[in-house]
């Protein structure tokens, strides 16, 4: 989700807010039911945009051309004023075209399966504060961080492509079989094509990167030229812009460690590392704060121990009531 949605196929093409719509996903529907509630002014937007992908209801996994004008018809006639109609929606012609495309593109992009028959999908998921290693059907190796959820067919066929959607952040180490097939991350930004590799994926808040560790990877996304990664290299999609570089230390993926690296890190960084891992909103107090950055390696699998080492952090008093977490500094 982003707060800068402002046209209705920006809602149908979230994955997440398909998940809403449909509560195939209980952290989506609670993600969601949150952002909602604060920001008022999108909840009719995102209503219209759910009513839009209801109408279209589509069983078979190939869309035919006899699908599409079914899809195109439906909408038609529900959005066409009707004395016996029970409801109307009043969308701008332009914009119905824009949803129909979204949401069949959709459809074919992450399967219809997955979003109509939710049970042939499965899911590996954490909670706030929890970081877990996992295996893949094929093997594959995981650690999920906190607060994060990939998605997965149940059953994956050899001489077929691997697929997963990432929400949150995750560490793979995909394995390598006798027909190399190919193994895919979906994020909102890009894709990612391997064969045989490691690599940290985020795919939260707006933003999308990977890290390669080991092996090589290809990136694609639609109107952007196919990039080729190796080791070391840095991919980040953030304000509609992609990026490319190269990164000399493994900070990126202590966390699988349970470490937190900071180096130079801003306190307001650091605020939203705590929120993010743990749930819990962090206040910052105190004069020239933006200025305040900490450098050092910190433990990342308790909160109450992550607290007390910020909390002997020279000019640093942290204050934890309840819920709530004060940073200060003197």
């Amino acid at each position: 989700m982003n707060d800068n949605y402002s046209l209705i196929e920006d809602f149908i093409a979230d994955q997440s807010f398909l998940s809403w719509v449909f509560k195939t996903n209980k952290q989506d529907t609670a993600d969601w039911d949150l952002w909602l509630s604060n920001n008022p002014a999108k909840v009719k937007m995102a209503n219209e945009a759910a009513s839009i992908v209801k109408l279209i209801q589509i069983k078979d996994i190939a869309v035919s051309k006899e699908q599409l004008a079914d899809a195109e018809a439906k909408l038609r006639i529900s959005l066409k004023p009707d004395a016996t109609s029970a409801k109307v929606i009043n969308i701008k012609r332009r914009k119905i075209w824009y949803a129909v495309a979204a949401v069949l593109i959709i459809c074919l992009a992450f399967g219809l399966s997955f979003i109509f028959t939710p049970s042939e999908k499965s899911q590996l998921a954490t909670t706030y504060g929890e970081v877990k290693k996992d295996r893949l059907p094929d093997g594959t190796e995981i650690i999920l961080n906190a607060h994060s959820t990939i998605t997965y067919g149940k059953q994956w066929k050899t001489g077929t492509e691997r697929e997963v959607w990432i929400k949150g952040e995750a560490f793979f180490h995909v394995k390598k079989t006798a027909n190399h097939d190919k193994f895919i991350v979906h994020t909102d930004a890009f894709d990612i094509e391997v064969t045989g590799t490691s690599f940290n994926v985020i795919n939260t808040g707006g933003k999308s990167s990977i890290i390669l560790k080991e092996g090589s990877v290809k990136i694609h996304r639609p109107g952007v030229q196919e990039i080729l990664m190796k080791p070391g290299d840095l991919v980040e999609f953030s304000n509609k812009q992609i990026q490319k570089k190269t990164i000399t230390k493994d900070d990126y993926i202590a966390w699988t460690d349970n470490k937190l690296v900071f180096d130079n890190t801003s306190l307001t960084e650091i605020a939203n590392i705590i929120k993010e891992h743990y749930g819990v909103e962090v206040k910052l107090k105190g004069t020239n704060i933006a200025e305040k950055t900490i450098t050092g390696i910190m433990p990342n699998n308790n909160l109450e121990v992550l607290l007390q080492a910020l909390n002997a952090t020279q000019d640093i008093k942290v204050i934890h009531i309840k819920d709530s977490i004060t940073i200060i500094t003197e």
